[in-house]
């Protein structure tokens, strides 16, 4: 275990307990307290091994928006934005081999920009690389998640999103192709490309994949770059495990 005085909890493991699940439908639990002190557990396992060479992305909006009604999205097509996410978000960490020390870093999204500016908050004070490995883990303290909305102290709903992706798009009039899988079914056809998961984070609770079957495996897509996509075979972006675990 590899331990860092940074503001933001990063680590791996294997499995988590698992209790409480909820979507992007807003399923929450009752009884929201508010803490400073508590913490966002992050769990997601792909059905191959973790690649240095993708992108993996957990992203946050902490609005607090209760109904769910808008959240961090998966890109499909031009002129593509930031690359890798549209929607609602305000912070997000990133996996990669190009970040510093063990791949992780975290970063918050500027008020404003729709999404394309972005500054580094800092990577994890304490993970275990993949190694290649399947799962990514991290902690989170929800006081690193502060806005505007939801300042440090309070606690409310978080829409939460898992994107993986071989690439990402910094030409807006790019049509290479772009391979990518999010939480929720994201083969053409479903309806559920826009699926993340809302979390309450006042009170003690597991949301899963178990619990709340959102994420099929086999589920992994590439655009054409004009806004189709189709089925595509990729493990090593293929979503089969996620877990959001709130300590308080």
């Amino acid at each position: 275990m590899v331990r860092r005085p940074w503001r933001i909890v990063l680590v791996l493991a294997a499995a988590v307990l698992v209790t409480v699940g909820t979507s992007g439908c807003a399923r929450t639990p009752a009884g929201v307290g508010n803490s400073s002190s508590s913490l966002l557990l992050v769990t997601m396992t792909v059905a191959g091994t973790i690649n240095p060479n993708y992108y993996y992305y957990v992203i946050f909006n902490n609005a607090d928006d209760a109904t769910g009604a808008t959240g961090p999205d998966p890109v499909i097509a031009p002129p593509w934005g930031n690359g890798f996410c549209a929607g609602a978000a305000t912070q997000f960490m990133l996996y990669n081999q190009a970040n510093p020390g063990d791949g992780y870093l975290g970063y918050a999204f500027t008020p404003g920009t729709n999404l394309q500016q972005y500054t580094a908050i800092g990577p994890p004070v304490q993970d275990v690389p993949p190694a290649g490995g399947s799962t990514i883990q991290f902690e989170i303290p929800l006081s690193e998640l502060a806005t505007s909305a939801m300042p440090a102290g309070h606690t409310g709903p978080i829409q939460i999103n898992m994107i993986n992706t071989d690439v990402v798009p910094v030409n807006p009039n790019s049509t290479a192709p772009k391979t990518f899988d999010a939480l929720g079914n994201t083969l053409p056809g479903s309806g559920q490309l826009n699926d993340y998961v809302t979390i309450q984070t006042g009170t003690a609770a597991t949301y899963n994949n178990t619990s709340d079957p959102i994420e099929p495996e086999g589920d992994v897509v590439v655009t054409n770059g004009s806004g189709g996509y189709s089925q595509t075979n990729n493990p090593n972006l293929d979503i089969v495990g996620w877990s959001v675990q709130v300590t308080n």
